[in-house]
C-alpha cells in the first residue's frame, strides 16, 4: 500500500511539472530546431533586416499555449461554478398519508374547533372618523 501511494505521488508530480514547465520545453525546442524553424516556418525569411530568427514562430506557440491554458482554467471555473450535486435519492416520498391541517388541529387540540377568529374584520376595515 505505502509503494503505491509513492508511485501515485511521483506520477502527479511529473505530471505538474510537465504543465507546468510546458514553455520552457517549447523554447527549448525552438533553440534546438532553430535553423529548422527558421527555414520552414519563419513568417519573415524574406526580409533579414528584421533578425526574426523564427521567433514570430515562437512567440505564436507560446501565445496559442498560454490560451490554450486560460481557456482550460475558464472552463474549469465554469465547470465548478455549474456544478450539481447528482446524487441519487434513496428516500421515497409517499403522499398518500397525508393529513389534513384543519383534521390535526381538531384532533389534537379540542378547543381549536370551537374557536374562530375573524382576522377580516377585526384588522382590515376602512379607517372612520373621530
Amino acid at each position: 500500500m505505502f509503494q503505491f501511494k509513492q508511485i501515485a505521488l511521483v506520477i502527479l508530480s511529473l505530471a505538474l511539472l510537465v504543465k507546468s514547465f510546458i514553455v520552457p520545453f517549447i523554447c527549448l525546442d525552438y533553440q534546438i530546431r532553430k535553423d529548422f524553424i527558421i527555414k520552414n516556418y519563419c513568417v519573415n525569411k524574406n526580409k533579414p533586416e528584421l533578425h526574426c530568427d523564427g521567433k514570430c514562430f515562437l512567440a505564436k506557440k507560446i501565445h496559442e499555449q498560454t490560451e490554450k491554458e486560460e481557456q482550460n482554467a475558464l472552463q474549469n471555473f465554469i465547470y465548478k461554478l455549474l456544478e450539481v450535486n447528482t446524487f441519487e435519492s434513496h428516500s421515497n416520498f409517499d403522499f398518500t398519508n397525508v393529513v389534513d391541517i384543519k383534521d390535526f388541529a381538531v384532533n389534537n387540540y379540542p378547543f381549536a374547533a370551537q374557536t374562530t377568529i375573524d382576522f377580516s374584520s377585526s384588522i382590515f376595515h376602512p379607517p372612520s372618523l373621530v
